[in-house]
């Protein structure tokens, strides 16, 4: 049986036509073109360069994520190779349960896509979204990278599992990782460092929305939208059912940028770091959590609040 599982996985991996590589630099920031290793140079790509990798979730896209404002950050403040990973068709919803299985072939593909493009595996960082988190922890199974950012890395499927079903510290030199959502997201800590905005659960500005949909679902999206409608017009219908954990690539964005670095201190849990039983280093200061994660600061857990809204980190 678990041979016949192997040669499953590897009939799939040869016959999907997903994901798609879609690369954008400093010279072509907006219209993105579809890469291969075979043209990726002749569209600009630097071997020299860093490359990031911008992996979305579930139900998601690579032409409306939340990780192209990430996107954007990183080509108005640097010069680096910047690829979203458009999975679209194996992320699609509603069946979670095959976008949760698709994640270790999609990984798969982006470790054979950076073995072919013959890229340096110490210039890359792959910056995941739920399920997207955990496609970074797969190709980095595959070919071991400088760096993963999980943001909000699933969690039904994912929690609890071994190392090996899921992200995992192993996967690249140093993973970082923000946990927004004890609904969608994983909980547990399973990177070098551990971030935890807010405790980690819930996220300041959603928590009105909880009680409005008491059930959350992955289905009636049109049902969702109207009661969004009703509520404020300008409102994400996502936000109603997955405010926290659509709120991380904000949070990362931010972090590309600003001046404010997201500071966060080590602490065993959050109420220990909101009754002030917790400090930071006495000589590297506070860890910044998003882009600026650095792994000179000790491995564990890391706590902070943020603002309610845009701009989210306290100065």
């Amino acid at each position: 049986m678990f041979l016949k599982s192997i040669l499953l996985i590897n009939l799939i991996h040869l016959i999907t036509c997903w994901p798609t590589f879609q690369f954008y630099s400093k010279s072509n920031p907006n219209n993105h073109v579809v890469i291969s290793p075979q043209n990726l140079t002749s569209f600009g790509f630097s071997h020299n360069k860093e490359t990031k990798f911008l992996v979305h979730g579930f139900g998601d896209n690579g032409k409306v994520t939340r990780l192209l404002k990430a996107k954007d950050q990183y080509l108005i403040g640097f010069d680096y190779n910047v690829i979203v990973v458009d999975w679209e068709k194996g992320a699609a919803a509603p069946n979670y349960f095959a976008a949760s299985s698709n994640v270790v072939i999609t990984g798969q593909k982006i470790a054979d896509f950076i073995r072919d493009s013959n890229i340096d595996v110490s210039k890359v960082h792959c910056i995941g979204h739920s399920l997207g988190a955990h496609v970074c922890g797969f190709a980095g199974k595959s070919r071991k990278l400088k760096r993963i950012s999980g943001l909000d890395p699933a969690g039904p499927f994912f929690g609890g599992k071994p190392s090996n079903e899921r992200l995992d510290k192993s996967d690249a030199d140093f993973v970082d990782n923000i946990h927004t959502d004890s609904w969608y997201g994983i909980q547990e800590a399973i990177g070098h460092q551990d971030f935890y905005p807010n405790g980690g659960s819930s996220q300041y500005g959603c928590n009105p929305l909880d009680g409005i949909w008491g059930k959350r679902s992955f289905d009636d999206f049109a049902d969702i939208h109207k009661i969004s409608v009703r509520l404020d017009p300008r409102l994400d219908p996502i936000d109603l059912v997955a405010c926290n954990h659509m709120r991380v690539p904000l949070y990362f964005a931010e972090s590309i940028n600003s001046n404010c670095r997201f500071r966060s201190t080590p602490c065993a849990n959050y109420d220990d770091f909101k009754a002030g039983r917790c400090s930071c280093n006495s000589s590297l200061g506070c860890a910044p959590m998003g882009h600026h994660a650095n792994p000179i600061f000790p491995n564990g857990k890391y706590y902070l609040d943020t603002n309610r809204s845009d701009p989210y980190c306290i100065q």
